[in-house]
């Protein structure tokens, strides 16, 4: 536990750790202040296919569809912000050359690596929890509240009422943080494997993107391999916001995602085991 503490105040102690926290904060700042400045024109655009067959009352332009919106619109850009810290951690070490230091010291690589990807996860949870702290709070403060409305495919609209919604988007963001911590854990093997920075970053995302892009393509080949893409199951978040709730097909997405978890953890605890000082 102490080992634990000691990496999160290491790594709470870089300013280049708060870079993602700034950089979500900022856009979600942005993004509903011009949402509220363009409030009227924006919400003529949401309602125009309702209108022609419901009749719409209410504040549906509120502070839940708009944190819906914003997570949505970041769904990629999340896992980079991630990436930062997750594929620095480990790799830091060998940049700064204090890898050797570290690793004769009392404590076993078990605990080292454990504690640094346990600080790792914490990073993750803790960005994913800024961002629907400052979504929900800053939107309930320009937008108010209200019902949930929203499309989703194939054609359906959801209704979700106002009174289960705090619950709801609780454990949507507690789901996205385990959407999320895969990708902690991929940044984290490749931060195992390299001693610079840049490279489990960009590996990161690129296998993300890749993932994104094949499972999206719509041509029978693409969509046989789509279930063996963990970025397949990256979004089961937002069936915490669905009418009713598709519990099953929620356990089985977090099932799989754990699994990619404790392989994915399992290949940088071998790697950081193996991993060579005298070189």
């Amino acid at each position: 536990m102490k080992l634990f503490w000691f990496e999160i105040f290491k790594t709470f102690s870089r300013w280049r750790t708060y870079i993602s926290f700034a950089a979500v904060a900022l856009i979600v700042i942005l993004t509903e202040v011009v949402m509220k400045v363009e409030d009227q024109a924006i919400l003529n655009r949401m309602i125009r296919s309702l209108q022609r067959d419901f009749f719409v009352f209410g504040n549906v332009l509120n502070a839940w569809f708009i944190t819906a919106f914003i997570m949505n619109s970041l769904h990629i850009h999340i896992p980079f912000l991630v990436t930062l810290v997750a594929g620095d951690i480990v790799s830091s070490e060998a940049t700064s050359g204090t890898v050797r230091f570290l690793l004769i010291r009392p404590p076993s690589r078990g605990s080292i690596i454990t504690a640094k990807y346990l600080t790792a996860l914490f990073y993750t949870a803790g960005l994913v929890f800024l961002l629907g702290g400052v979504c929900i709070l800053l939107g309930l403060f320009l937008f108010g509240g209200g019902d949930l409305i929203m499309t989703q495919r194939p054609f359906r609209i959801v209704f979700v009422p106002e009174a289960l919604l705090p619950g709801r988007m609780v454990l949507a963001f507690i789901a996205a943080i385990w959407s999320m911590s895969v990708v902690t854990s991929l940044a984290f093997l490749f931060s195992t494997l390299v001693e610079n920075s840049i490279g489990p970053i960009i590996g990161t995302m690129a296998i993300v993107i890749t993932f994104f892009v094949l499972g999206n393509f719509p041509f029978d080949f693409f969509q046989t391999i789509k279930p063996y893409l963990f970025t397949t199951y990256m979004s089961f978040w937002q069936q915490f916001l669905d009418e009713p709730v598709p519990w099953q097909a929620i356990f089985r997405s977090a099932i799989i995602l754990g699994f990619h978890n404790i392989g994915l953890f399992l290949a940088a605890f071998i790697a950081y085991q193996r991993k060579d000082i005298k070189s």
